[in-house]
């Protein structure tokens, strides 16, 4: 597995831990693995989606790879992501197939389908590139995929699960509960926008089924998320119901946002900044939680058996005690908002 020391890597191991299975977990040596340590039935092995070397060596005697690992976020200098979800990704869907690794389970997003959507999206849903270098890889991955698939029976099937929050989310969670706490919380819009939530156990649990599906489901894609309906308001202020905080009152308007969001971002990258700083607001985040934003899962209920455990009362619960236990360090998000929360 890529990406085990991270928050999603990190529940999918413990997930696979808890129904018998033994992990081999590739981490880089720059990562904190003290966590995985503590583990029994998880050996970890250190490398990088950008070393194929490594990836070899990771993928023998190995049944099922999944691939949690990504450059996220969407500020940050193009190549690197290159690297990591494009080229990255394909050495290891090779070094699989050589190694005859029965099937591989690749970690999307639902960022490919762009985010400005309308009605109820399904994989279906043609890709639209967003002008990030995290969009434009995710998109270019799957492709390459697909074509893996097509053309040398590479036994990959593809997850993209929706806007993750739970515990061990110090990038994008823990921020917005601060947020929330502090009453410096806002809402972008009316808050009646639909939010595509997905407690990062379900996130897991579909990750697992992907990988135990038959051959009818390699080269396929799989929307994970929850169909609960949730909006933006109703997402914060629960969140602040938990704390036991005064509701969230602020409303920013969306359109303005937005436009001043893209401005940012075209002024950032006329002065070079892509190697700093993301601005202090950007398209990704004001869409990601000012959209209406709806996804279809019943192709993954169909086909691989996946019915979310958690509604939002349940997983904010678990994510409000992790919160109020101190331990917010370490963990990363697939899905960050780093722009949201700088507003």
């Amino acid at each position: 597995m890529t990406g085990a020391a991270g928050f999603l890597g990190g529940h999918l191991v413990d997930m696979l831990l808890e129904r018998g299975d033994e992990v081999r977990a590739l981490v880089r040596p720059i990562e904190d693995v003290k966590r995985l340590q503590e583990l029994k039935r998880v050996e970890i092995v250190h490398g990088d989606l950008t070393d194929p070397e490594s990836l070899k060596q990771a993928v023998k005697d190995i049944e099922c790879v999944y691939n949690v690992a990504a450059k996220t976020g969407p500020w940050g200098p193009e190549q690197l992501y290159w690297n990591v979800n494009v080229r990255g990704v394909v050495d290891l869907v090779e070094a699989a197939m050589e190694a005859g690794v029965r099937r591989v389970v690749h970690t999307s997003s639902i960022t490919v389908y762009g985010h400005h959507l309308r009605g109820l999206v399904t994989e279906n849903y043609p890709f639209h590139a967003e002008d990030n270098p995290y969009s434009r890889t995710k998109i270019a991955s799957e492709r390459l995929l697909h074509n893996l698939v097509q053309d040398q029976g590479a036994p990959v099937v593809i997850v993209r699960p929706g806007w993750i929050y739970g515990p061990r989310d110090s990038a994008s969670f823990a921020r917005f509960v601060e947020m929330v706490e502090s009453g410096k919380g806002f809402v972008i819009g009316t808050g009646h926008n639909v939010v595509p939530l997905v407690y990062v156990r379900d996130v897991a649990q579909g990750l697992i089924c992907a990988g135990d599906a038959g051959d009818e489901a390699v080269g396929e894609a799989y929307t994970i998320s929850d169909d609960m309906r949730v909006s933006q308001g109703e997402y914060l202020n629960t969140i602040a119901d938990f704390l036991g905080v005064p509701p969230v009152t602020r409303h920013l308007p969306y359109r303005p946002l937005y436009t001043a969001a893209r401005s940012a971002e075209l002024l950032w990258s006329s002065l070079g900044r892509r190697n700093a700083a993301p601005p202090p607001v950007t398209t990704y985040g004001i869409t990601l939680l000012g959209g209406d934003q709806l996804f279809s899962i019943d192709k993954a209920r169909r086909q691989l058996g996946y019915a979310p455990a958690y509604d939002l009362m349940q997983g904010l619960n678990e994510g409000i005690k992790w919160y109020r236990s101190g331990q917010r360090t370490g963990s990363t998000s697939h899905e960050k908002l780093e722009a949201v929360s700088n507003i």
